[in-house]
């Protein structure tokens, strides 16, 4: 397996925050296992370049194949994600609000959907992309096209507002700022700062902070298998375990004990992070 962060070019690094590939080889004797996936506080554009990857809904059971790329705002649900043999993905982490920069469209009308085809948002540039993706014979080229494309996009870039210096706030302390603080600094009443985080973001700025908590306990468990539920409720400063629970079993759709398991059983490691 191989997963690697790397910073953006320096054009981008106004709305992109990380560029991240992950790949999973398997030899024929093996066959591919599922992973868990949590709805995390970022927003993405990422490319399947070699084998296609399935989707299962944890509680319908649903599976869908996904697109050579996809788009992902505002993300509410978990996800259970079935690679095939050869699994390549790049993603494009955004900054805070950095998707709604660059396509224009408020997050709040991408809440119909966990995902859309890139194909949809993006054009047709991104047959194009898709296309030099697959041919590609190195991390470094494919990372090259990406940046190459983001940047031929970003001279349509959203103004950017105070705001968009506030939002990472928001991820950087675990959720737990508060709003009249963050208004201040973004130099908007609170109605108005309301307003506009829900067109950057997609939720209201209570909704976001609490699924930013809930990621970071996730992202603490996925690393540590070890610590406990009552160590990850501390250290992500929650109340008590059973607030823990309930955010949870809102945005995981389980217990904490459900995903524990499904992390150890997990034949495929994708160690998110937490970006601000």
């Amino acid at each position: 397996m191989f997963q690697q962060f790397y910073k953006p070019h320096p054009a981008l690094k106004e709305f992109v925050n990380n560029i991240m590939i992950h790949e999973v080889k398997l030899d024929a004797i093996h066959t591919p296992r599922a992973f868990p996936i949590p709805p995390l506080p970022e927003h993405c554009l990422m490319f399947y370049v070699r084998d296609a990857i399935d989707v299962e809904d944890p509680i319908t059971k649903e599976r869908r194949s996904m697109p050579s790329s996809i788009v992902i705002g505002p993300n509410l649900n978990r996800h259970i994600m079935i690679p095939g043999r050869h699994h390549l993905m790049i993603k494009v982490g955004f900054q805070a609000g950095g998707l709604y920069r660059l396509l224009g469209i408020p997050m709040s009308e991408l809440l119909c959907n966990d995902e859309f085809d890139g194909l949809d948002l993006l054009g047709s540039e991104m047959n194009e992309v898709n296309d030099r993706l697959g041919e590609a014979v190195s991390f470094f080229e494919m990372k090259t096209i990406v940046e190459e494309f983001l940047l031929r996009r970003s001279a349509k870039l959203k103004q950017l507002l105070p705001i968009d210096h506030v939002l990472p706030l928001l991820i950087k302390e675990q959720g737990l700022l508060k709003i009249d603080l963050l208004a201040s600094e973004a130099c908007l009443s609170i109605r108005q700062f309301e307003r506009v985080f829900q067109q950057r973001i997609g939720l209201s700025p209570k909704h976001f902070s609490r699924l930013v908590r809930f990621a970071q306990a996730w992202i603490i468990k996925e690393q540590h298998p070890g610590i406990s539920w009552i160590k990850v409720a501390n250290e992500c400063r929650y109340f008590d375990q059973m607030h823990l629970i309930r955010d949870f079993r809102e945005f995981a759709g389980a217990n904490p004990s459900v995903i524990e398991q499904e992390l150890l059983e997990s034949q495929t490691k994708f160690f998110n992070r937490l970006f601000h």
